[in-house]
């Protein structure tokens, strides 16, 4: 260009000449700079990592879009070679009379929130999207600061236009910082903001249009043919290089010296072969299986799991046909975010039992519970140790103050107990039946909802209630109370199955005298009983171990942190349909976990807990969760009383 400068001098009244030497020189200086676009500035591709430099000045701000075209896998990009990375976007303007007087991090947060919205029809929905700024505190203010933490309302209302991009950020020295700094410093000779620097409308649902579509003309094509595989590795160019390499048969000796991209296939470079423009994988000759651009892997990996099928089931079938590396880890990820498959998913294998440790005298650890028979509620109090029954008849519905009244009996007769396991019934776990426990120095363990098996004894003792009062109803539907209560002490005097010695026995020391003719002797106190229901826990705890171990699907899991996401199983479906975040480690492998949606407070076990990432889905109405904190008193409709025989007025059950 040095024959043209003469003419970007003032006139100095000479007289210039055109000929045939300029023309030629400007010939040349054009096919130079057509040759350096060529180079620097390409047409924007989706698919390729892409990174926006942003900066800020007094005079302005201005942007650069850069797509990479190099093979380098480096933490530098998009600086990590010359020429690799070439320009698809670039704008500037001046700042306005209000934006000349920012914070330097706010005008640096002015430039990387005009960029987004300036390039929306290009960054929006882009899925690779690398930010690039030189101001380091901006970094960690739009990665991972919550708005609620932002306090300054110019910063908050400007990070709050980048939420709905998908973007990481990354520091850039100044001094490396040079094309988006010359046009932050040299912007476009506007001075306002044109109108396109709004968000239209229009422009919106356009690029939002243009991100599904795209998206949908990969997860769509669920027919994959060879034909489509071969084009979209001509498209790839590590896949030609692959290709190249595995022909030639040049691999290095060792694998530091190969080139980073082709690293990954050099455990089975021996296994690798070329037909018809494709790599292959033969691993068994039986087998031959195509090797996948990366570009069609997560398609092909949608298309094994096309039948919802299990890890095992995908890789036996990818075994067949294809082939990429990590394939194993990219199938289980796949697996594993896949939601219909998670809400779906059976139940888990029940865990190893955990033993409660046993009392050491009667009346230590006692269970409660309350069933239902023939409209009536009746109280079951039993004792862990003993196995000493209490059935009590609650007046109309279970209210938590007649609750109280008949513990307050079993108490005064039997002493208070140390531990008092139950269910999580609201009439049990009221703010007054919390206050009654406190006075009388009982603890409580509350057993997880949906999951009976954590307080077994209290199930046991409702089943073995119901079996004495059913067996005493007379035909007219009246409940004999004489019956019922001879009933319960001949349970009282028979002899348990494992130990050979009666929960009276083991209770008081010697049998009750009944109906049954029994010497005196039989009724005395027996000394030696501590050691025999000690005996008796050992063996009971041997043989649920012995049990639990002949089933052979016990699994130990790991504990669950607090804050963790969880899916909860709906113990109705059997399905893994409810999202929560743990909120409390309890005792026995329980955890309260806040419901999503909701809000709700739910005691669960570690069995109906699994931890994931799955997409959240919304709690369905008709929860049955127990609440554990402020849990409203509803009260039991009101019920008939049984009718009564005419002439004939028997006593309340016991």
């Amino acid at each position: 260009m040095t024959p043209f400068r003469d003419l970007l001098k003032k006139p100095t009244g000479s007289k210039v000449y055109w000929d045939e030497q300029l023309r030629q020189k400007l010939t040349q200086a054009k096919e130079i700079i057509c040759q350096l676009a060529k180079d620097g500035l390409a047409y924007y591709d989706r698919t390729r990592p892409t990174a926006a430099i942003t900066d800020w000045s007094k005079e302005g701000i201005g942007f650069v879009v850069l797509q990479q075209y190099c093979l380098c896998i480096s933490a530098d990009s998009p600086f990590c070679c010359r020429g690799g990375w070439r320009l698809a976007l670039c704008d500037s303007r001046h700042l306005t009379t209000a934006e000349a007087g920012y914070a330097p991090i706010e005008g640096e947060a002015l430039a990387v929130a005009w960029c987004l919205r300036k390039a929306r029809l290009f960054l929006l929905g882009c899925p690779n999207l690398v930010l690039v700024t030189d101001h380091r505190p901006l970094v960690g203010l739009l990665s991972n600061k919550a708005l609620t933490d932002i306090v300054n309302p110019r910063l908050f209302r400007l990070k709050e236009q980048t939420l709905q991009y998908q973007f990481t950020m990354r520091y850039l020295p100044g001094k490396r910082n040079c094309a988006a700094d010359f046009l932050s410093r040299y912007p476009s000779m506007r001075t306002p903001p044109d109108a396109t620097d709004e968000e239209q409308g229009e422009d919106l649902a356009a690029a939002m249009a243009a991100a599904v579509v795209a998206n949908l003309e990969l997860s769509d094509s669920l027919t994959l043919d060879e034909d489509m595989v071969l084009q979209a590795s001509q498209d790839d160019p590590v896949y030609q290089l692959l290709i190249a390499r595995v022909l030639a048969g040049d691999w290095h000796p060792q694998k530091a010296q190969e080139i980073a991209c082709l690293r990954q296939y050099y455990s089975v470079r021996e296994r690798l072969g070329v037909s018809r423009g494709l790599v292959t994988y033969t691993y068994d000759q039986n087998h031959p299986r195509l090797v996948v651009p990366e570009s069609l892997c997560q398609q092909v990996a949608a298309n094994l799991h096309a039948g919802h099928q299990g890890v095992d089931s995908m890789l036996r079938r990818a075994r067949q046909a294809v082939y990429w590396p990590g394939i194993e880890g990219d199938l289980r990820h796949h697996r594993s975010s896949c939601q219909t498959c998670n809400t779906h998913s059976p139940s888990q294998p029940p865990e190893p039992l955990l033993l409660t440790p046993p009392p050491q005298y009667p009346f230590q650890q006692t269970v409660v519970d309350i069933c239902q028979l023939e409209g009536h509620n009746y109280l079951v109090y039993a004792d862990r140790l003993t196995g000493w029954l209490e059935i009590s008849h609650l007046d109309n519905h279970a209210t938590s103050n007649a609750i109280q009244d008949k513990l307050r009996q079993h108490f005064s007769r039997w002493g208070a107990p140390e531990e008092l396991s139950m269910d999580g019934g609201t009439n049990l776990l009221s703010e007054e039946m919390k206050v009654f426990l406190r006075k009388w120095g009982v603890k409580t363990r509350v057993s997880s909802a949906y999951y009976p098996q954590s307080n077994g004894r209290a199930e046991a003792a409702v089943k073995l209630a119901k079996r004495v009062l059913r067996g005493n109803i007379g035909a007219d539907g009246n409940l004999d109370t004489d019956k019922a209560t001879l009933a319960l002490m001949q349970y009282h005097n028979t002899p348990l199955r494992d130990i050979n010695k009666s929960p009276a026995q083991l209770a008081t020391g010697r049998q009750l005298r009944d109906g049954v003719p029994t010497i005196a002797q039989k009724l005395m106190v027996n000394k030696f009983w501590g050691q025999t229901l000690r005996q008796r826990e050992r063996q009971m705890g041997q043989q649920h171990e012995k049990i639990i171990q002949q089933r052979g699907n016990v699994r130990q899991r790991h504990p669950l942190a607090p804050g963790s996401s969880v899916l909860v199983q709906d113990q109705q479906t059997k399905t893994w349909n409810r999202t929560g975040t743990v909120v409390e480690n309890k005792d026995n492998r329980q955890y309260l976990i806040r419901l999503q949606g909701s809000g709700r407070i739910s005691l669960r076990t570690r069995e109906h807990l699994r931890p994931g990432n799955a997409p959240t889905t919304s709690d369905r109405q008709g929860d049955n969760s127990q609440l554990i904190d402020e849990i409203p008193l509803t009260p039991t409709p009101q019920l008939p009383p049984l009718p009564r025989s005419p002439g004939k007025r028997k006593p309340r059950p016991p």
